[in-house]
């Protein structure tokens, strides 16, 4: 029978004491708290061996299985850049580490949150994780206070301003003159845009958009094609990448899946609203992204072709993406 749970570690708006029952009872598998700095933690997990990592947010989950190590930056971000385990960090909401241990279905694990409970990443004890290394570090930082913590309310999202109040055009020429991928960020700040609303406003020459379940057909002629690709998935806290070929999407019981070998991801379709071909502008001839957006209008998950930094883009995978319109259209 396949796996259709969600792993419990899927970030959603519940506290984590719901997260994570039995600390309220004080039953023996109740979370252990941990003291973590993460800044400097990240550095030495190699000695764990190979774990499974998991990321992401409301919609989504991803997990790979691999080793750390390779960790470069400072507080403000991290980049664990192994290609098993590749990972974008902001430590500033990894508020909250706890471990876990194993129960019904559910494997021992270090999980991190963030200050309003709400889940960033999991790393999972796996048969080839180093067993006194594991140990070793969940002794050095447990922590001498084990109460529950404080959570802190949930801010509300800021309100999305009016299309009327956007400078478009002043949107699109800055979007056009983009000479870098990492320009994007600023632009939406300079302009006071939210993601989506962006692409929505950016024009068919920068953005356009599709059914959320075109990413299927898009996988599966990935696969079928034998495409290098990149999956980001995350949140506020972590952006976990996978990079290779898909070898087993499928869409069944209301999860799309990738069930490959060291590579899992879980998608709850009911809560994918749209997919975005989009393209920016590099000196390297531009980028091509396929972005999924929840139905709070969140991004979800952004898909690209592999490519080398100072390298353009694959002309295979911008092919590909030209191709989703049609792909989509027999859906």
């Amino acid at each position: 029978m396949p796996d259709t749970r969600l792993p419990t570690v899927l970030p959603n708006a519940d506290p984590i004491l719901s997260t994570l029952p039995g600390w309220e009872n004080g039953a023996a598998a109740s979370p252990t708290r941990l003291e973590v700095d993460w800044t400097d933690a990240l550095r030495k997990l190699d000695v764990l061996g190979t774990v499974r990592v998991v990321t992401g947010n409301r919609s989504i989950t991803h997990e790979k299985t691999g080793r750390f190590g390779n960790v470069d930056g400072n507080a403000p971000a991290l980049i664990v850049l192994n290609r098993e385990v590749d990972l974008r960090v902001f430590p500033r909401h990894w508020a909250i580490t706890v471990h876990t241990p194993e129960t019904d279905g559910e494997s021992e694990a270090i999980r991190v949150f963030d200050r309003h409970g709400r889940a960033v990443h999991a790393i999972h004890r796996t048969a080839e994780t180093n067993a006194a290394a594991w140990d070793a570090f969940l002794i050095l930082h447990r922590a001498a206070d084990q109460d529950a913590p404080a959570l802190e309310p949930v801010p509300a999202p800021a309100a999305e301003r009016p299309d009327a109040e956007i400078d478009v055009e002043g949107l699109r020429a800055a979007w056009s003159a983009m000479t870098d991928v990492h320009e994007f960020f600023g632009m939406l700040k300079t302009f006071g845009v939210g993601r989506r609303q962006a692409l929505r406003l950016a024009g068919p020459g920068f953005a356009r958009e599709l059914p959320a379940a075109s990413v299927l057909p898009l996988l599966e002629a990935a696969r079928d094609r034998r495409l290098d690709i990149m999956i980001f998935v995350g949140n506020a806290g972590c952006i976990q990448i996978h990079t290779g070929t898909v070898d087993h999407p499928t869409a069944a019981d209301g999860l799309l899946r990738i069930d490959d070998p060291g590579f899992t991801l879980r998608a709850i379709q009911a809560r994918l609203s749209s997919a975005w071909v989009v393209h920016k502008p590099t000196d390297k001839g531009g980028i091509t992204t396929v972005e999924l957006y929840d139905d709070r209008g969140d991004n979800a998950a952004i898909l690209c072709g592999q490519r080398d930094e100072d390298k353009p883009e694959r002309a295979e995978w911008r092919a590909l993406a030209a191709e989703l319109p049609a792909l989509a259209a027999s859906l």
